[in-house]
Parts: C-alpha cells; structure tokens; sequence
C-alpha cells in the first residue's frame, strides 16, 4: 500500500476529516487531499508528527509484503547490536501472526528463534556492564559473580549446572525421526565428548563414518583422544590430519583449536595464520578472532589492536561491510585496548 493510501487508511479508522487532519499537521487540506490521491508525497519532515497523530510507529505507515517483511527482520537482526522494545515487538507480532496463519512456517519459527537469541545476547551484553559495576563498586555477593559467569557462558563448577544432558536428549530424539540430518551429529559430538560420554561418541561416529568428511572425521576422533587423556595418541593423529590435509584450512583452524586449548599460543597463532591463508574469498573472521583472543591474553595489545583492524579491512574487502553492529563490536575492542 503506498503511504498516501496508508494516511487515508488511518484517517478514517480515525474518524477524523481531511480538514482536522490538516489542522492538526499545519498543512492545508488540499495537501491532505494530494497525499491520498498519491498526487504529491509528505514532507519527510512531517512523518514523525503524522506518526504521533495516528499512534503508530514512522515504519507502520509504510505497509510492507511478507516477504520484505521478512527481510527487513533479517537486516535488522544482522545489523543492529540490540532492538528497542518496539521494534522487537513489532517482529515479533508481525511472525506470530505468521504462525497462526500457518502453523509450521519454517521461516516464521526460525526468525523467532533468531528474535529471542538476539535480544538475549543483548541483554547478557548490559547483564555483564551492570554486574562489572557493582563488583568494581565493591559488591562481592555471589549473585553478581553469577551473573557475570552466566552472561559470559563460563563454566560452573557444580556439574548439574555444566553437564549438557538436555541438548543431547534432544539431539537423540531428533536423529530417531531425522538420521539422515548429518549437521545434528556434528552438533551433538562435541557435547558428548565435554561431557565425557566418550563411549556414546563413538558409537555415534560409527554411524556416520560412511558418511561425513574425512577430515571431520580425524576431529571427532581427536576429540575424544584428548577429552581421554590419551596425549600420544591425540598427538599423533592431529599430525596424520594435517599431513593428509595440509590444504585444507579447516584442518589449519582445528589444529590451532586444540593448541588454544593447550595455551600453546605460539603453534596457534601460527596455525590460524595458515588457515586464514588457505581460506577461499570471502574469508570468515574467526581466525584472525582467535589471533587477537591470544594477544589480548598475552597482555600484547598492539598485536590485538592490528589484528583487529585487520578483520575491520576483512569486513569491507570480503563481505562489503563497513558500518553496522558486526563492525562496530571490533572498532569498540581497538577503543578498549588503546586504554590499556
């Protein structure tokens, strides 16, 4: 519906005339009536107090397909770092009402899942500023320490409260009706081998040794080797993978995992350098993220400082990126550590 139609629209579900409309904006009737008989367009100047005189938000006066719709709830969710409550709300009202219409729209179900995981993510952001405050304010209660432990994702030290037993449950339930949904395994895998139930993985991965990559393969089996303590062996098959898969930069960014997770930060560095070198245009940040990790550990913030303007330059050349809330997460770390 084009916007001279929408204030028509609103005016008489309003019960108001053209004339009382038109003295309430400031503008002439005669204005009123070339809005809505799409003649002339409102000054944009004019949108907001058009808005507050309908009670609706700037963005309800424009009607948009379902399918903009939907792509206007993915760039917003891409874009920006946290929603006002309208705008979550608005989403969030406009794939409900998709859902009721249809019960099982997959798109509707998988950008509410999105919905609600971004605004928890924003809320752990400003959980975590709060809890940081009052801990530096001299509160050392163990509410604040929680929270802290909880919005960052570290582990706790009560297993009950670590253990993933309910994810896999619904991982095992979900490969009963869908054993051909290969991604689910390799979700499920490594919560099996965090939680110690090395015997269940393997179980898991004879299922599907006919049927996933080699190279994944290797990982799984390197997963379980070192959650097993079994160093020499672990050792040995990391070097078999990289031998047999010296090209590919998965392989690279795996091993320089397992070398994090060691503290050995030097063979890391040296080994996401690789994989970021082996890796086909557009490049994913993640190694050049785990680079900088290691040198904001190592107290060397320089380096960090660089490598993120490094994934900044990566941002614009590979994805053509260079505003946003995913460019302004690295600008806010160089401001961070310029601090220090």
């Amino acid at each position: 519906m084009e916007l001279g139609k929408r204030i028509k629209q609103l005016r008489l579900n309003k019960g108001v005339t053209q004339e009382a409309l038109a003295n309430a904006l400031g503008v002439t009737y005669q204005a009123v009536s070339r809005w809505e008989n799409e003649a002339t367009m409102p000054d944009i100047a004019l949108l907001p107090q058009i808005s507050i005189y309908f009670g609706v938000s700037i963005d309800e006066l424009f009607e948009f397909t379902e399918e903009s719709q939907y792509e206007r709830i993915k760039n917003m969710l891409n874009e920006k770092s946290s929603l006002t409550d309208v705008e979550f709300e608005n989403a969030k009202c406009f794939l409900e009402k998709q859902l009721n219409a249809e019960s099982k729209n997959v798109n509707a179900i998988k950008l509410l899942a999105w919905l609600y995981f971004h605004r928890a993510k924003s809320s752990n952001i400003q959980a975590v500023e709060y809890a940081k405050k009052a801990l530096q304010l001299g509160d050392t209660s163990k509410s604040m320490n929680n929270i802290l432990r909880d919005a960052y994702g570290s582990p706790h030290t009560d297993w009950n409260c670590r253990n993933r037993h309910e994810l896999i449950a619904f991982y095992n339930e979900h490969l009963n009706s869908h054993p051909e949904d290969m991604r689910a395994y390799r979700y499920m895998l490594p919560a099996l081998v965090a939680d110690g139930r090395t015997e269940e993985a393997r179980i898991l991965i004879e299922k599907i040794r006919d049927r996933e990559k080699p190279e994944l393969l290797f990982v799984f089996d390197a997963m379980i080797l070192r959650r097993e303590g079994k160093v020499n062996d672990f050792e040995e098959l990391l070097n078999e993978m990289t031998k047999q898969f010296n090209n590919s930069w998965y392989t690279w960014a795996i091993a320089a995992d397992f070398k994090a997770d060691d503290c050995n930060y030097d063979e890391a560095v040296s080994c996401y350098e690789k994989s970021f070198k082996l890796q086909p245009v557009p490049r994913y940040t993640d190694s050049l993220e785990s680079i900088a990790h290691i040198y904001e550990i190592k107290g060397e913030y320089k380096k960090a400082i660089e490598t993120y303007q490094r994934i900044i330059d990566l941002l614009k050349t590979d994805w053509n990126i260079t505003f946003g809330a995913t460019v302004n997460k690295y600008l806010l770390k160089i401001d961070e550590l310029t601090n220090e």
